[in-house]
């Protein structure tokens, strides 16, 4: 069909159709619709999911100059304002206002906030944080200047809500929203915390980059649990019998948990702010027991698994320096993910965990950047060259494993050394090596990467190589 035959199918549809369609679209999305034609520019105005992030309507080159940058940010405040005067009489499902630096525009985010409020809406993110803010360490408190009010804390419609950068927040407030079953905090003073655990029917939790948490036990029917970059005191206790997906970036502190569920979907450790790099450090034994005990509390006690977990660098270097690394006990894991430089400091942590997932069926090594260059250097006596030469048998090679993907694949001297393991070694259910190319990637660096994965192929009669290109 001629393209211009679809265009006209998607034109003759009726408003009501068209407004399904592009509230199914991101907001930047929908309001790149209005450049189609007259109707659309109507038609986008009764989306029912509104979205204002300064970060979509900014051009990252006005951050430049502190001049363009106020100019711009006076711009997108007026087009708010003047869409919601636009659409004050039509219904509004989901309402997002994301603007750094809010001082000067206070009395705009209460009418704003207002405005959500009238429409009763069932999704509502109210994010002021700084995009430079990473940790919570970076917060500062002097510029959270927003107070939530209390209509949005008896807003019974509410079912998502997201709060960035508030001052005075009380989530206890929010224990008696029934219909509340999502909610994201970020940047800001997280206490009063444990009452809303205890009484609220939420499923998803998201904790970022929040300072002074006056709590140490997260409990609760919670379906999925994210935790990043937060101010725990020296201990944190998991109580999340119906979790499914646990997530946790940040320090590492004392993690017990107490009556988990058995079989959780995914869980995935991130510990890369303690990354500094540094080959010798007196406490790396100290924190590779840790990071053991921490693998053995939750994926072995009970007999609790995790069908898929992901791992960063940090952990695959410290897990080998622990006094004791052997007693890391073996997981029921079926898809393991290796966040990885596949720097020499890593490869002994990546065979501990190879060794300890007897039942793996799925292994990706995600390469992070810096990609992995062709000449990295030996560490410790490891050779990146000949280390993935050594004839070491895993049980999980010979028995379950079917499928390596690579993600961020180059064709690097390390990750071609990696890859060539797992397919002239005793894989005897190894089914395919799937190798996924960066996006950015310039056509000459494609046709290298193309080239050594039909070196690849060619080494093997058994396995299929399939090559991704983005």
């Amino acid at each position: 069909m001629d393209p211009s035959d679809q265009a006209d199918i998607i034109s003759n549809l009726p408003d009501v159709l068209l407004v399904l369609i592009i509230s199914c679209l991101s907001f930047k999305e929908c309001v790149q619709t209005s450049r189609l034609s007259k109707r659309w520019r109507s038609v986008y105005l009764q989306t029912r999911n509104v979205s204002f992030k300064e970060s979509d309507f900014l051009s990252p080159s006005v951050y430049a100059n502190p001049i363009s940058w106020v100019r711009a940010r006076v711009a997108f405040v007026d087009y708010v304002c003047s869409w919601v005067a636009r659409i004050d009489d039509q219904p509004i499902d989901t309402f997002g206002i994301s603007i750094s630096y809010p001082k000067k525009y206070l009395d705009v985010i209460e009418s704003l906030i207002a405005f959500a409020v009238r429409k009763r809406v069932k999704a509502l993110v109210l994010d002021f944080s700084n995009p430079a803010w990473t940790t919570f360490h970076d917060v500062n408190l002097d510029e959270l200047v927003v107070e939530i009010p209390q209509s949005v804390y008896d807003l019974a419609t509410l079912e998502l809500l997201k709060v960035g950068a508030c001052k005075k927040f009380d989530p206890a407030k929010l224990s008696n929203l029934g219909k509340l079953k999502t909610v994201s905090f970020g940047c800001m003073v997280l206490t009063n915390f444990e009452p809303f655990l205890k009484t609220s029917r939420v499923e998803s939790l998201t904790i970022n980059n929040c300072r002074e948490l006056d709590f140490d036990t997260i409990k609760g029917n919670m379906r999925e649990v994210a935790i990043k970059n937060c101010d725990f005191s020296i201990n944190c206790t998991f109580h999340l019998p119906r979790v499914d997906i646990l997530k946790y970036s940040g320090d590492l502190f004392c993690f017990e948990f107490d009556n988990m569920n058995t079989i959780i979907s995914e869980v995935e450790f991130d510990f890369r702010v303690l990354d500094n790099n540094n080959d010798e450090n007196d406490s790396t034994t100290a924190e590779g027991g840790m990071l053991c005990h921490l693998l053995n509390n939750l994926l072995d006690d009970g007999g609790r698994t995790a069908t898929t977990l992901t791992v960063c660098p940090f952990l695959l270097k410290m897990i080998p320096r622990s006094e004791h690394p052997h007693f890391l006990r073996p997981m029921e894991t079926k898809h393991l993910v290796l966040k990885t430089e596949l720097h020499p400091r890593e490869f002994n942590g990546i065979r501990l965990l190879l060794v300890n997932c007897p039942k793996l069926e799925t292994l990706t090594i995600d390469l992070l950047p810096p990609s992995p260059i062709a000449t990295a250097s030996s560490y410790a006596g490891i050779d990146p060259q000949t280390y993935w030469m050594q004839n070491i048998s895993y049980e999980c090679l010979r028995e379950t494993l079917k499928a390596v993907l690579v993600k961020n694949f180059t064709g690097g001297a390390n990750e071609l050394h990696i890859v060539k393991f797992f397919i002239q070694s005793e894989c005897e259910h190894l089914e395919r090596v799937e190798l996924y190319m960066p996006f950015d990637l310039d056509e000459g660096r494609k046709m290298f990467a193309n080239a050594k994965s039909e070196m690849l192929q060619r080494s093997s009669n058994r396995v299929q190589v399939v090559v991704h290109n983005s």
